[in-house]
């Protein structure tokens, strides 16, 4: 392409040389200056070309030297993995150190760190229920009864968790809601007035918006993300907020309870609250028993 341009160049300046030349009202003055610019110009043409031959020389040299190194290292890896017994590439990563963040709590091995609490409650897919009895009885005296009239193999149900607190109740765990459907439905015909079963009901998700204007109540908030963010399609009922809480830094934020596919939408993008644009992320929050300073249970568990 480089070379029609100059072709073409060359050309035009031929065309101006030939055009003066037959002139015979032109000036001796201004065909000498003619004359003049054009030798200019196929002088600078000329170097043009040269260094354009330089760098392609100087380019095709460079990119034989990167494929020769790029061989090299190539067969580097080879020999650096017959060594190893395994592809240098698929290497398997080392395990991360613990770092200051990582240290566990004091107080023994059973101690959960927070990161630790906080993943285990988002990927908890266990369903449960509660059985409490009608009557003042005993949580032993409830277990005793569960298990004289319920037979789990019986009904196909496998449970996870088995266990009594202080409070009356009785915990059970399953791993799937068809399971602790059955269990339920199981215990309510079986020890009718005399135990009662409740399936304990998933929470909606819960979002945290930050920064809140002063100017936009907690029960406004529905209302004002409905009008100012028709794009999102928001429906009355999508969205219920919950509480409003101050930070350190006089910081107001809002959490609010929606569903699982509102939930989506609304972490895909920033709203529009008053003349701000807000985030929105998931509020997450690890339960915690302040008396052992351990994570994952209540003092009631």
């Amino acid at each position: 392409m480089a070379d029609d341009v100059f072709e073409g160049i060359e050309n035009a300046l031929s065309i101006i040389v030939s055009t003066t030349e037959r002139s015979e009202s032109m000036k001796k003055e201004l065909k000498q200056t003619t004359f003049e610019i054009v030798g200019t110009l196929r002088k600078l043409i000329v170097k043009l070309t040269v260094s354009r031959d330089s760098k392609t020389s100087a380019i095709s040299e460079l990119e034989a030297r990167v494929s020769k190194m790029k061989a090299e290292l190539d067969a580097c890896r080879g020999r650096n993995a017959e060594v190893h017994g395994e592809p240098f590439l698929t290497r398997r990563q080392e395990p991360a150190k613990i770092t200051a963040r990582d240290v566990a709590p004091s107080g023994g091995r059973d101690r959960k760190l927070y990161s630790e609490a906080l993943r285990l409650q988002k990927n908890s897919k266990l369903f449960k229920q509660t059985v409490t009895a009608k009557g003042n009885q005993s949580p032993e005296t409830i277990k005793g009864l569960l298990k004289s009239k319920i037979n789990p193999t019986e009904i196909k149900v496998r449970t996870n968790t088995f266990k009594s607190f202080k409070n009356g109740k009785v915990l059970i765990k399953t791993n799937s809601k068809k399971e602790i459907e059955v269990l339920e439905k199981d215990i309510n015909a079986k020890c009718e007035g005399q135990l009662e079963a409740n399936i304990h009901k998933l929470r909606n998700p819960r979002l945290v918006i930050f920064n809140i204007p002063e100017d936009i109540p907690t029960g406004n908030l529905e209302d004002t993300l409905i009008a100012q963010n028709p794009d999102l399609n928001l429906k009355k009922g999508d969205i219920h907020a919950r509480f409003s809480y101050v930070t350190k830094k006089q910081i107001r934020n809002l959490v609010m309870e929606v569903g699982a596919q509102t939930r989506k939408l609304l972490l895909q993008k920033k709203v529009r609250l008053g003349w701000l644009l807000r985030k929105i992320e998931d509020y997450l929050v690890a339960n915690r028993y302040f008396k052992c300073s351990s994570f994952n249970h209540r003092f009631r568990e």
